[in-house]
């Protein structure tokens, strides 16, 4: 049994291990003109692609991104009425800086007949008779897919284009066991979660190259970290088995650790710390002795002892933190409050949410999304087997408007580009599951 107080620890140390590995910066600059006319192009996208990074081109054309180093660099160009381009970059080296300068090409769309659908009618991107898709994740244009014909345990990556065409399939190592789903960690890495390891997924010109990470290491020194932000790394000690965990940021310059923000469900930790004094006096006596002996609080090894946190009495916090543009997003759904922090990390203000708080509470999930390239957050829902998303207001934490998803039953819901992606098959059907998207179109609250 763990202590919280070595949770903690564990955590911190995480932190400091992760830091070294991303306090290594590159500055990334350039200059976007037109490819005919050699002016500079103002308000371009600049994505560093798999990750939080991004910002947009000034009156001058000109852009300045400060990102983690990373060998292998995939930055888009995105704007209406220009062709998309992506700069793949190599740095051999650890340079402080390096000039990408890059030109767009007009596009221009003839407008035919087109077809009009009372819905939105989903894409199938891909799907065979052969295999299921099981987990999908994006990378530059492409997607990567985790398949299987009969069992996970003897699954295949397979790298698609954007048409959905298969460029690369590789298989699973055996020695990994039976894979389960992709990571996607706060460096933009996507991480194939398997029995015995973690893999760590790299493509070098279309071809995956995976590194084995123990998976106690990923879970201790990876995954408490959720992004960077003004060369601050920001982390967590969420603990699903505690009613209480913090936000923290720190400064890789002068090691200082800030608590950003606290977050707790004050009747769930009421109930929490009740599981004391229900105990039996013998049960009491033995919960005190392995708290002393672990150094924690004897209410933390009373709830674990009793089975609280398995109980349909608990559930985990869930109060998800977002980094767009400088700007901490923190939405507290104990509370009720989205609170808007700097990049110092320091509380703006906050607002009223109530999305939380549905007319049939059973609908709320519990979960949110991330569109990262169009940086909107969405709340999901489920109704009769259906999923619906809201798009939250990120000033004001309103509702924007909903978008019922049109197939039962869809799994593995992403959002990217102002798309809805999952994985499908339909009911007692003999189809294997297709891997689909949806253009999401609000409709009015």
């Amino acid at each position: 049994m763990r202590s919280l107080k070595t949770y903690l620890l564990t955590l911190l140390t995480a932190s400091i291990y992760c830091t070294a590995l991303a306090q290594q910066q590159v500055i990334i600059y350039g200059k976007i003109t037109d490819d005919s006319t050699a002016k500079p192009i103002k308000y371009v996208s600049v994505q560093v692609q798999n990750s939080n990074y991004n910002t947009i081109t000034d009156k001058t054309g000109n852009y300045r991104i400060v990102i983690p180093y990373k060998k292998h660099i995939s930055v888009i160009y995105k704007l209406l009425s220009y062709t998309t381009r992506i700069k793949k970059i190599e740095l051999s080296n650890i340079p402080d800086s390096i000039n990408v300068t890059v030109t767009l090409k007009q596009s221009f769309t003839s407008i035919e007949g087109v077809s009009v659908y009372a819905k939105v009618k989903p894409d199938t991107i891909l799907g065979s008779p052969k295999y299921s898709i099981y987990d999908f994740d994006f990378y530059e244009d492409k997607y990567i897919l985790l398949t299987a014909e009969r069992s996970l345990k003897e699954a295949n990556l397979k790298l698609t284009g954007p048409n959905g065409i298969i460029t690369t399939t590789f298989g699973v190592p055996k020695e990994g066991g039976e894979a389960k789903e992709f990571y996607r960690d706060y460096m933009g890495y996507t991480n194939l979660v398997c029995e015995n390891f973690i893999y760590r997924i790299n493509i070098y010109h279309d071809r995956f190259v995976l590194i084995p990470l123990a998976i106690e290491d990923v879970n201790s020194f990876i995954k408490p970290i959720l992004d960077t932000v003004n060369g601050k790394i920001i982390y967590t000690d969420y603990w699903k088995d505690y009613p209480l965990f913090n936000y923290f940021s720190y400064n890789e310059k002068d090691s200082l650790r800030k608590q950003l923000i606290s977050i707790e469900d004050k009747e769930l930790m009421h109930a929490y710390n009740f599981e004391y004094y229900s105990l039996k006096p013998k049960d009491k006596l033995d919960a005190r002795r392995a708290a002393m002996d672990m150094h924690t609080d004897k209410h933390i090894i009373a709830a674990l002892m009793s089975g609280f946190t398995k109980s349909m009495f608990y559930e985990p916090l869930f109060a998800p933190l977002y980094i767009i543009k400088d700007t901490i997003y923190v939405f507290d759904h104990y509370k009720n409050l989205l609170f808007h922090l700097n990049k110092e990390g320091v509380t703006i203000d906050s607002v009223r949410i109530n999305y939380n708080h549905p007319k049939n509470w059973k609908e709320w999930k519990n979960v949110m999304l991330k569109d990262d390239i169009k940086n909107a957050i969405y709340a999901v829902y489920e109704k009769n087997g259906h999923k619906y998303i809201k798009e939250i207001g990120l000033q004001n934490g309103k509702e924007k408007g909903k978008y019922v998803l049109q197939f039962h039953s869809a799994d593995k819901l992403k959002i990217h580009d102002g798309y809805a992606y999952y994985i499908y098959r339909p009911f007692e059907s003999t189809q294997e599951k297709f891997f689909y998207r949806e253009l999401i179109m609000l409709d009015a609250k």
